[in-house]
């Protein structure tokens, strides 16, 4: 809607400021969640920047895959690819990645990590959705109702049609998540099963908003890349709940 703020001379793209917004509110959330699984405030904060690095590696490689078609009909266009555009789903894979390497390393408990950075992760990804919404990106589909919104010129997002704002749904579902996650970290004491739940609630939530966006996203069939990998990550959260009870009942037994 409004892909830059200009102030004087300054022009601040208002995706990265969104960005950094969210970035900032995950890491004073992060403050209290590590609390919640009994880590060490150092090695919590050290492994974020290590997720964060490996998360945007991950970003843009699943960019450029899903852009390979574009790029091999056009090898100009890899130039652009490279200097803008990321993927949310390619940078949660590299961030677990990465994060699961420094946690094998430093001997951290994998799922107590994980949950406590579930509703960071779910604040931060909030921010950025408001952000994609300012830059145009992220895109609904057409349609007729008060809910839709008219881009402006210069917006990724084609001017002048009403669309439907994917972008500000996933946002508004994003923060209820965050609260959620909140609630069940600090009720819960069994490791990983906020870990879980998000993967199951945003995988399915993913799923659904998939269908009602217009931009190009890459896919297989009827699916988009996104999708595919929601009914990935679904079934993981489910299997890491499921083990999660059924060790914790053994060991009670």
């Amino acid at each position: 809607m409004y892909p830059s703020i200009n102030i004087g001379q300054i022009s601040i793209p208002t995706y990265g400021l969104c960005a950094a917004v969210g970035m900032l509110s995950a890491f004073l959330l992060l403050l209290y969640t590590h609390k919640r699984r009994e880590l060490n405030k150092d090695a919590a904060f050290t492994c974020s920047f290590v997720a964060i690095i490996s998360g945007l590696i991950g970003s843009k490689l699943l960019y450029l895959i899903v852009e390979l078609p574009a790029i091999i009909s056009n090898p100009s266009f890899l130039k652009d690819a490279l200097t803008g555009g990321f993927v949310f789903y390619g940078g949660l894979i590299g961030g677990i990645i990465g994060g699961w390497i420094y946690c094998a390393v430093k001997k951290l408990p994998v799922l107590a990590v994980a949950d406590a950075y579930a509703a960071p992760l779910t604040l931060g990804q909030a921010f950025g959705r408001i952000g994609c919404f300012m830059a145009g990106c992220c895109y609904g589909m057409r349609c007729d109702s008060p809910l839709c919104v008219v881009f402006p010129s210069g917006s990724a997002a084609p001017a002048g049609v009403p669309l439907l704002p994917t972008q500000l749904m996933e946002a508004a579902f994003l923060f209820v998540l965050t609260a959620a996650l909140v609630l069940i970290l600090k009720r819960v004491k069994l490791r990983g099963i906020v870990t879980g739940v998000y993967l199951i609630a945003y995988g399915v939530w993913r799923f659904i908003i998939e269908f009602f966006r217009d931009d190009y996203r890459g896919g297989i069939g009827a699916l988009s890349t996104s999708q595919i990998i929601s009914l990935v990550l679904v079934p993981v959260g489910i299997a890491i709940i499921v083990a999660v009870c059924v060790r914790n009942r053994t060991a009670e037994s």
